[in-house]
């Protein structure tokens, strides 16, 4: 009588034996290769469905991580300081002025919605921005055609100059040169507005950008009791060693001496909350969808790896007819179907990376972020393990 436990004990170890070995695995590797000399026949959905569902995982968080690290370490510039403090309604007294300029420089934004009509009649909302000379305090404006911005804002012949957004002309269909009237006020069209530094901490508009100076916003009658100005106080520190803990100290010290400013605080390590939670929900949800095209195309795998074992069924008769054994034929074509879909997922990996560059390519002037190439590396073994 057969002993079982041990005939099967016996049958367990020779089938280990025969896959460790290492002259029947180089066997393997070879008849797998040459099976493979022949092409991706009947690969190209198989290829498509992974290399398309890789993309676009690893392409989105790769955009979404370089844009996080790029507001990270563009954050002083984003917010147009080290720390930003700003009021609704009215502005800083004097001594709460005082407070601030005593930690470094000082720059004064007003933003506030108002109406620009033309001599032709028509209007339209803008986003009326008033700064000082000292606006930027980090960054610079950039103004087409390249004037000082305080030659551009200042007061000739009565009136006050502006820098507007092209999209003010184009909707107007005005030059440089013509005129708008805000308010009570009528300015002058000397520059188009081409980058402004601070523009991301401030959200989303709901019109285009009006630049114009603060003594021009005093003039301009807008600014009455009950106007939604928003007043915003940015602040530069000197040059310092540890310029992380200086800005908490700035944002502690003004807080304890001023509490009654109700000021809302921004430093330079949230220069921009509304976006960086708008990435996280973006980033969110095209993850799902690249997940979700992962699973759908795990269908079009399936069927692709099904026809390409019906393809090679003769073959497979051949090789058990000479003496292959069933777990040699299983591993040739399991080493020609990983391998084909290593390339897939290269493929992918390759388009995921390129993305964030073409995003930025496409975007520079609305996300002025940069991307490094290094932000794809945490994402390619998550992709490697998700592949179906």
């Amino acid at each position: 009588m057969t002993n079982l436990p041990h005939a099967e004990a016996a049958g367990s170890a020779r089938r280990a034996a025969s896959v460790s070995n290492p002259g029947k695995l180089a066997v393997i590797l070879r008849l797998a290769a040459r099976e493979l000399r022949g092409g991706a026949k009947g690969f190209v959905v198989f290829l498509m469905c992974l290399a398309l569902g890789v993309a676009a995982i690893a392409g989105v968080g790769s955009l979404a991580r370089g844009l996080t690290e790029g507001m990270a370490r563009e954050g002083r510039t984003i917010l147009g300081g080290d720390a930003s403090f700003s009021v609704h309604h009215q502005e800083a007294t004097p001594p709460q002025r005082a407070l601030l300029e005593s930690k470094g420089r000082v720059s004064e934004v007003a933003t506030l919605r108002a109406m620009a009509r033309a001599a032709s009649g028509d209007a339209t909302l803008v986003e009326l921005k008033a700064v000082d000379r000292a606006w930027p305090l980090v960054g610079a404006a950039t103004i087409e055609p390249a004037i000082p911005l305080s030659d551009a804002l200042s007061e000739r012949d009565g009136r006050f100059g502006a820098a507007v957004d092209p999209a003010v002309l184009t909707r107007f269909g005005l030059k440089i040169g013509d005129r708008l009237t805000v308010g009570t006020s009528e300015f002058d069209i000397r520059a188009t507005l081409t980058r402004e530094p601070d523009k991301l901490s401030e959200g989303i508009g709901f019109g285009p950008r009006m630049i114009v100076s603060d003594e021009a916003l005093k003039r301009s009658g807008l600014v009455q009791p009950g106007s939604l100005v928003r007043y915003s106080y940015r602040v530069a520190l000197p040059p310092s060693a540890d310029a992380d803990a200086a800005t908490r100290a700035l944002v502690t010290d003004v807080e304890k001496q001023a509490p009654e400013a109700g000021f809302s605080t921004r430093s330079r390590f949230n220069a921009a909350p509304q976006l960086e939670r708008n990435i996280g929900r973006f980033t969110e949800f095209l993850t799902i969808v690249g997940l979700a095209a992962l699973v759908v195309g795990g269908v079009g795998v399936a069927n692709a790896v099904a026809a390409f074992v019906e393809r090679k069924r003769a073959t497979i008769a051949i090789m058990k007819s000479v003496g292959a054994s069933g777990r040699t034929v299983f591993l040739i074509h399991l080493v020609e179907v990983s391998a084909i879909a290593l390339v897939g997922i290269a493929m992918g990996l390759a388009v995921g990376a390129a993305i964030p560059f073409a995003a930025v390519a496409a975007l520079e002037t609305v996300l002025p972020l940069p991307i490094e190439p290094r932000s794809i590396r945490a994402n390619c073994c998550l992709r490697l393990l998700t592949a179906p």
